[in-house]
């Protein structure tokens, strides 16, 4: 019988009528005789619906019947994950790996939530224990690969990405292996590209070929009439799940702050959880959309109820982006900018905006660049930001960074190390999220080791969280900050500056590449920009030994990028405009 009520169930679900084939799989609640195949079937359909109560009862009544059922406990787990309770959530995956060792489901969501609690040791040991017995689980190699990026082992990291896209398919896989590649190191100018260091053609190929396994959806006819763009203000998308406390808020507060409503009427297709930075942003748009949990066909709706002329995606290939909509052309123009510095690879992507610095004349990194004068980036500095703090001009000379470990390359180890040895008794100071963990600390210790710097000059400090302020104060105790490659800094390095701290940049080929020198040129500050590595360490050991000038940077920084409209939002705002109107009307 629980053979043949669940044989009716799936030829339901092959004619598409998931709610039917749950209606005929719920009488298995209350059947006096147990039904492990229902129950099992039921569980893994409301979860699909997120229908956590029905999930919840059935799991109840099957882990009644079948105790140590491994299965059973992975779906407890995911059901704890919709139901948003990350302790439940790891103690039933514990419990479903210690019954199976190799329960996928159980795997992949206890990697995620060790990563998410920054124990990036632990989520990598398990993922690489499922991963010997079932090496072609692409969910928990997906996992794993996101862990591996988090500790920055780049390319271990990309491998996983491309397994996981291939034998998956998943769109989450799919964007994971595109956005793995930026974090790969370029090749040197004097070596050829390979798989572990590709160009930035050899990445966009690559972009192409992997957004084109992302089917848009059908859309219906798009609604016509109304009134055209030049007789009104452009409407303005700007879909992100990071409308928060994250950089890509940061950095968007500017333009709804200082747009003119008379030219661009903004809307905020927020996808993330609401906070204080939410709230800040919400009350400078009026038309914000809070979209999480919507389907992508409504979302699409959405865009066309609201008219809009302009999608600008802030998200690209990163976590919590929406690549359907992307590949599916719901808007007259779509343009990619901010969060994902790089060409997203959609045939339906009308541009890529940056600027003149980090999309150069035949940039590799966009097939169609829109170039913003100046920097791409306006920084809006914290009011609580503590005070400059001066630093002695002679002494023992400090470098740092504060830079996210994803960035941490082999390259920029290699590099960073060759210019601290390069100055008699100089440290390194790093600090980030993944140096909470202690296995993530012995393997960034054992990196830098491996290339020549002794432990006695690293200093891993665990990251400050209790407030911006007292994040900055750090800055103190730093005289030199270094920018990694080949993903610069951008939050950090303006941070930096803020604080009084000069900035060294190496660009590269691609986008992400060439942060740096957008801010720094920017802002006048080109002599920080280094051509070569060698250069790199030549630059550091002029700023490590002139105190004096280093002083005087620490007073005058901020006047510096003040006075260079690095923070001027009215300006950046009209820019903007300017390059979404031009865009619109060619």
């Amino acid at each position: 019988m629980d053979h043949d009520a669940v044989a009716q169930a799936h030829h339901l679900l092959r004619r598409g009528d998931v709610g039917a084939a749950i209606r005929h799989l719920v009488p298995a609640l209350d059947a006096s005789a147990s039904r492990p195949q229902s129950l099992r079937l039921l569980a893994r359909l409301a979860l699909h619906q997120q229908d956590t109560a029905l999930a919840s009862r059935t799991l109840q009544a099957a882990l009644a019947a079948s105790p140590d059922d491994a299965e059973l406990h992975a779906l407890r787990a995911a059901a704890a994950k919709i139901a948003g309770d990350p302790d439940a959530l790891e103690g039933a995956a514990r419990r479903a790996v210690a019954l199976d060792p190799g329960e996928p489901l159980a795997t992949a969501l206890l990697t995620e939530a060790l990563r998410e609690r920054l124990q990036v040791g632990e989520a990598i040991e398990v993922a690489s224990a499922c991963l010997a017995r079932r090496p072609d689980d692409w969910g928990t190699r997906l996992a794993r690969a996101d862990a591996l990026q988090f500790a920055g082992e780049a390319e271990a990291a990309e491998r996983d990405a491309r397994h996981a896209a291939g034998t998956g398919g998943s769109l989450q896989a799919v964007q994971m292996a595109c956005s793995t590649l930026l974090y790969l190191d370029e090749p040197a100018p004097d070596t050829p590209a390979g798989a572990a260091r590709p160009d930035a053609a050899t990445v966009l190929a690559r972009h192409r070929e992997l957004a084109a396994a992302i089917p848009p959806l059908r859309l219906p006819p798009p609604p016509r009439g109304g009134d055209a763009p030049g007789t009104r203000p452009l409407r303005v998308a700007l879909l992100s799940p990071d409308l928060r406390r994250h950089p890509v808020g940061q950095f968007v507060e500017p333009l709804l702050a200082a747009w003119d409503r008379e030219r661009i009427r903004p809307f905020c297709y927020s996808d993330g959880v609401p906070d204080a930075a939410s709230a800040r942003l919400r009350a400078r748009c009026n038309d914000w959309r809070d979209i999480r949990g919507e389907h992508d066909m409504r979302v699409i709706q959405r865009l066309r109820e609201d008219r809009i002329d302009v999608l600008v995606d802030l998200a690209g290939h990163t976590h919590g982006s929406r690549p359907q909509v992307l590949a599916s052309r719901c808007v007259p123009r779509q343009f990619g900018y901010l969060g994902y510095l790089f060409d997203t690879g959609f045939e339906t992507c009308d541009g890529i905006i940056g600027d003149a610095f980090n999309l150069p004349p035949a940039t590799r990194s966009a097939r169609r660049p829109l170039r913003l004068p100046g920097s791409f980036l306006c920084y809006s500095p914290s009011a609580d930001a503590p005070a400059v703090a001066a630093r002695a001009a002679r002494g023992e000379r400090v470098f740092g960074s504060f830079n996210h470990l994803a960035k941490l390359s082999t390259r920029t180890i290699a590099l960073w190390t060759r210019t601290v040895l390069a100055v008699p008794g100089a440290r390194l100071v790093l600090c980030a999220l993944g140096l909470a963990d202690p296995a993530t600390r012995e393997r960034i210790q054992a990196r830098f080791a491996e290339a020549g710097l002794p432990g006695g000059r690293l200093e891993l400090r665990p990251p400050v969280t209790s407030s911006l302020p007292a994040f900055l104060a750090q800055y103190a105790d730093v005289d030199i900050a270094l920018d990694p490659l080949p993903f610069n800094g951008g939050t950090t390095t303006l941070q930096a500056l803020w604080q009084g701290v000069p900035v060294l940049t190496l660009p590269g080929q691609r986008m992400a590449a060439r942060s740096g020198l957008s801010i720094l040129a920017a802002a006048g500050l080109s002599d920080w920009v280094a051509e070569t590595e060698d250069d790199f360490v030549n630059r550091a050991c002029h700023l490590a030994d002139d105190g004096q000038a280093r002083i005087a940077w620490r007073r005058g920084l901020r006047d510096r990028l003040r006075d260079a409209g690095s923070c001027d939002a009215g300006r950046f705002a009209d820019r903007f405009a300017r390059l979404l109107e031009d865009a619109v009307g060619a």
